[in-house]
């Protein structure tokens, strides 16, 4: 029965990550035609659009764009040719195999196999998880590889193997290689795991070879982009506008008697202001507005007026981080709570926090967190009290996901086309017809990258 429900569970998940992909969202957009198109150069040249061959940095929008995605979708456009469907698959079945594994995860840390089972739905369901899945998404390739490499990890520490221990370090080491958010996020999770299981570690014979692969294999990624991360950092970090620095800190010292006087330059400075604004930032990647009621701010991971969980999951994820601190003592418990704490802080340092896209990290944990807070409500009520608790939270999923995938498949492709892509598909049909193909085009506002 328990297998036929994992089953089922995987089935969904795929179904609601591969359904009319091609279609929704509607067109693609820049970020995923720049990396089918980079995908198409380097299987028909060997080289991308700036003419360098096979590098490990791609120079894209100001910024630079990691390599494992765009290498990942060479064979899906030799299948499929330039379209949505290339573009969009290796994400569809990242998102797929990441529901797969959280499972076996959630299996590994808590031996139960309802807590396990009940994750893997929630995240199958899960409107966060569904949509980036949906996209081209480095940020949910790494979420998979990370879930895979938390598996092996633990897998090596039970049967003390050096084998698991290696798959594991290359499977974190590849995070650097696929998502930028991760050169933050991964270092602080393995340093977790580190000061958490450092003893059992140890225990593992030669523990320390499979370690310095992972670590050579981040240095030799890390070597290549250091610069590429300076740019995307200075575009994208708290101090990305120069204008603040005159808002925020230059204006408020004049408005002091003295704006060179001490308290003016302690009160006003880049160092408060950061520690100000990264709190601020931190704190909304965790509040209600961004959770459960609107999302991010930006179009492209997220759909107008619908929250990156669902309503009913907020009692459940306020239970399921209670049933973590009550057991925190326990390792298996503890590291899925530091996941959640973690996951917030590369968010927090950039300008256009909260982002959807780069909090995708928490989203496994956050599953399991609200598997955890069913759980509890079983534990502590009676037979009858947890059976119709769990029938009004089975009737608020239904009600939920249905008003979810009728927004999302119905409303959402057509209200949000200008959003993404379909305009300049549109046009581009019309500039390649016989009637303008001799004729020069001349291109506004090149910021907006549109000639990809």
């Amino acid at each position: 029965m328990k297998k036929f429900l994992l089953i089922a569970i995987i089935i969904i998940a795929a179904v609601l990550r591969l359904y009319r992909i091609n279609e929704i969202p509607p067109g693609v957009n820049r970020d995923e035609a720049a990396i089918g198109y980079t995908a198409y150069s380097l299987m028909t040249t060997g080289r991308d659009e700036y003419g360098k061959s096979l590098p490990l940095s791609f120079e894209s929008f100001g910024d630079w764009k990691l390599p494992l995605y765009i290498y990942t979708t060479i064979p899906f456009v030799k299948v499929f040719g330039l379209s949505e469907l290339s573009v969009r698959l290796p994400s569809a079945l990242a998102g797929t195999v990441t529901v797969a594994a959280l499972y076996y995860l959630s299996l590994l840390l808590f031996s139960s196999q309802t807590v396990a089972l009940t994750a893997a739905a929630v995240l199958a369901i899960n409107p966060w998880h569904i949509h980036i899945s949906r996209v081209e998404s480095e940020a949910i390739v790494a979420v998979m590889l990370s879930v895979l490499g938390l598996i092996a990890f633990l897998h090596s520490l039970k049967k003390r193997s050096l084998p698991w221990m290696f798959l594991s370090s290359v499977l974190f080491a590849l995070t650097y290689y696929t998502y930028h958010g991760n050169h933050v996020t991964t270092s602080l999770i393995l340093a977790a795991l580190a000061i958490i299981y450092g003893k059992d570690i140890s225990k593992v014979k030669r523990w320390w070879t499979p370690v310095l692969l992972g670590a050579g294999m981040t240095v030799a990624i890390l070597a290549v982009t250091v610069s590429a991360d300076r740019t995307k950092i200075g575009g994208i970090s708290i101090f990305g506008d120069p204008f603040v620095v005159h808002e925020r800190i230059e204006l408020p010292r004049t408005r002091h008697d003295n704006p060179s006087s001490l308290i003016a330059r302690v009160a006003h400075n880049r160092v408060t202001y950061a520690i100000k604004t990264v709190t601020e930032n931190y704190m909304k990647s965790y509040g209600p507005e961004f959770l459960f009621i609107k999302g991010g701010g930006n179009s492209a991971h997220n759909i107008g007026g619908f929250g990156n969980l669902y309503p009913i999951e907020a009692p459940l994820l306020l239970l399921g981080i209670f049933w973590l601190l009550i057991n925190h003592r326990i390792k298996n418990y503890r590291i899925i709570l530091w996941w959640i704490i973690l996951s917030g802080i590369a968010p927090a340092i950039t300008k256009d926090a909260p982002h959807t896209n780069r909090m995708l990290m928490v989203v496994p944990a956050f599953a399991i967190a609200i598997s955890g807070g069913l759980h509890l409500i079983v534990q502590f009520t009676h037979r009858y009290t947890y059976r119709l608790i769990f029938l009004f939270v089975v009737i608020g999923y239904l009600f939920s996901a249905a008003v979810y995938l009728d927004r999302y498949y119905t409303h959402f492709p057509k209200e949000e086309a200008a959003n993404w892509g379909l305009p300049y598909k549109r046009l581009a049909s019309i500039l390649f017809s016989p009637e303008y193909m001799d004729k020069p085009v001349i291109m506004t506002e090149p910021e907006t990258s549109r000639y990809i």
